[in-house]
């Protein structure tokens, strides 16, 4: 799970553009199969045995991920899933970090590489929201995005990897087919898939740490510190 791929000191999920593209360099090095969201997720549901399958997100919508990420992505021939803020599309976030506009969400998506899901209209952390606020913020995102791109949206990332069971079932009424959480962790055959785990990359994750939460080590790790 990647955030902005840029150099900044205000925003702790950045990740440096150098970095990531060693990260996504090791991946294709290594032989990894990197697979879309949405593959794994069908794997996932049909309980299909799953080999190191790495699938790559990104939250929010960063301009970034058009400008740093894309190229990259495109160069290698990775697939990757980004979850936007659809209020800020076009505009900047609370850190004044310009966010993708229309144009490059249509060209990213007219790649067949750059999955486009929403992540709400606002960000709210929606275990708080009142059923009709989180309804309306997770439906209104869907539609806006399927009609921009014509498409269906069938994965979302919870904001703040905030929900409860109310927010899976709006998720379940309104037609999703799986979405993410920020708990970290591999994923399993046997998981549910409205919890997926999804492992956090920023500007603080050493390449030790790349490596652990691309393998089985990032469970070890957090056993460890659970216990």
């Amino acid at each position: 799970m990647y955030h902005s791929i840029a150099t900044s000191k205000e925003y702790f999920s950045s990740v440096p553009l150098a970095d990531f593209e060693a990260q996504m360099n090791h991946l294709v090095k290594t032989g990894r199969k990197v697979i879309p969201l949405a593959q794994l997720v069908e794997k996932i549901s049909k309980h299909e045995p799953l080999s190191g399958e790495v699938a790559i997100t990104f939250d929010d919508g960063y301009k970034d991920n058009f400008t740093a990420a894309f190229p990259v992505l495109k160069r290698l021939g990775l697939p990757a899933t980004i979850f936007i803020t659809t209020d800020l599309i076009g505009a900047t976030d609370g850190r004044r970090i310009p966010m993708l506009s229309e144009d490059e969400l249509k060209e990213m998506h007219a790649s067949g590489l750059i999955d486009i899901e929403p992540h709400s209209m606002t960000h709210p952390k929606l275990a708080k929201q009142t059923l009709l606020d989180a309804t309306r913020e997770i439906g209104e995102s869907k539609k806006e995005i399927e009609a921009l791109l014509q498409k269906k949206c069938s994965l979302f990332a919870y904001p703040y990897g905030s929900y409860n069971d109310e927010t899976v079932s709006i998720l379940r009424a309104l037609g999703f087919g799986a979405a993410g959480t920020v708990v970290e962790g591999t994923v399993a055959a046997s998981d549910g898939v409205f919890t997926l785990k999804r492992n956090s990359i920023d500007q603080l994750t050493t390449w030790p740490q790349f490596l652990g939460k691309i393998s089985r080590s990032i469970d070890l790790y957090h056993s460890l510190k659970g216990s």
